[in-house]
């Protein structure tokens, strides 16, 4: 519902000025012509206009969405009805605000006649280049409803990785703000009062106490620095991650860097084989398959290696070989595509080796779990020892003064 105010003329030629909710503009002028005036002008009100621009702003599009999306089109193509008919049950049945908006505006294209894959890759920020290339394909072959039920399979095995990777670093994440925010509070706040009392005996400090009581001192006096720093590191890094040369240096960083390298490493070919395991599936050729996974891998390294490997395939070399000399792909990898180039069984071992990597990620994110947990009790547990060792130190030698 939406608030539309007019203005309209009764049968006498006053103007006649109010508001109506209504759902569409054609509802408020039936309203207004069953109260016998003549509707003028008819506008959607600002703020409400502003609120629901700002609320469709916060709400996005999730992998899970766009699973249900391709599930229930699929379901639809399935028992009968025609594109147009379903995107308007789709339409109606969704939940997400945002999702429902841009099947609205595909909706209204696809009865104008234009191809759902051109309106679909009118909203690229909503429909993956993956799922606007497998459509056409779908359109051209006849086999939409096929498609779609691939990529709902494909969208959920997507979903369930982030979402793996999510409940693996939300704890240590926890963990450590948690830590980080009890020391500070401790330098902060307890310390200042330890430091009072050593003063006022003006006995000679060991050296870790000193060394406390000038972090401590320094967090009171110049905390602004601290999240200064903080804050431009941040921004630096975030700046300099969006230029062409740092994304390309940051994305290869991720692949090798310690701990966290093996598990991304895994999760890119996951996403790699899977992704181009349902465009060989959908007959794609394999060059066309190559540019979209390229569009949808999310790691910039990897996109730049990947056009090494379609100029090997362009100068006659198989996938596997192009992938062997490229240097960035495992053995594993390429290997198994050399297998599935020579039995005509790509698309089916691309798939298998997503599998692979799917399972690998779950062993690798366990382990992940096993290796941070213990590590952020050990430094917590340096952290509180250190500080504590430093507050006894000078007691037990005031003891002795007392003594």
């Amino acid at each position: 519902m939406a608030t539309y105010s007019y203005t309209a003329k009764d049968l006498s030629g006053n103007t006649i000025k109010g508001s109506f909710d209504a759902a569409s503009r054609d509802e408020v002028v039936t309203l207004i012509r069953e109260k016998k005036y003549i509707p003028i002008s008819i506008e959607e009100e600002r703020s409400y206009r502003l609120n629901k621009n700002i609320e469709l702003l916060k709400q996005k599009v999730k992998l899970r969405d766009l699973a249900l999306f391709c599930r229930q089109f699929a379901t639809t193509l399935r028992s009968g009805i025609t594109v147009v008919d379903s995107l308007d049950i789709l339409k109606k049945q969704s939940t997400n605000k945002k999702l429902k908006e841009v099947v609205e505006k595909i909706h209204e294209d696809v009865q104008k006649g234009n191809a759902l894959s051109y309106a679909f890759s009118k909203e690229p920020k909503i429909f993956p280049p993956l799922l606007t290339n497998m459509v056409e394909t779908g359109e051209v072959s006849g086999t939409l409803d096929d498609v779609m039920d691939k990529m709902a399979t494909h969208f959920e095995k997507e979903y369930k990785i982030n979402q793996k990777i999510k409940s693996a670093i939300t704890y240590p994440i926890v963990v450590s703000v948690v830590a980080v925010s009890v020391v500070v509070m401790l330098l902060t706040f307890v310390i200042p009062t330890f430091v009072q009392m050593f003063a006022s005996f003006n006995a000679e400090l060991p050296l870790p106490t000193k060394i406390l009581i000038a972090i401590s001192d320094s967090i009171q006096n110049f905390w602004y620095i601290y999240i200064g720093v903080i804050v431009l590191i941040v921004y630096s890094t975030k700046k300099y991650a969006s230029t062409p040369d740092g994304r390309l240096r940051v994305d290869q960083f991720k692949l090798k860097m310690p701990i966290f390298g093996d598990l991304n490493t895994k999760i890119s070919m996951s996403r790699f084989a899977s992704n181009l395991s349902v465009m060989l599936n959908s007959g794609v050729d394999i060059i066309q398959a190559v540019e979209v996974v390229q569009k949808v891998l999310g790691n910039e390294f990897l996109r730049t290696r990947l056009d090494d490997v379609k100029d090997g395939i362009r100068k006659g070399y198989g996938l596997g070989m192009s992938m062997e000399q490229n240097g960035a792909f495992p053995p594993l990898v390429y290997q198994m595509v050399d297998v599935g180039e020579s039995s005509g069984t790509l698309d089916y071992v691309l798939e298998k080796v997503s599998d692979f990597y799917e399972s690998e990620v779950d062993t690798a994110i366990s382990q992940l779990t096993t290796i941070i947990e213990p590590l952020i009790i050990v430094v917590l547990g340096f952290i509180v020892a250190f500080i504590m060792v430093s507050m006894l130190l000078p007691m037990f030698d005031l003891y002795g003064v007392i003594s």
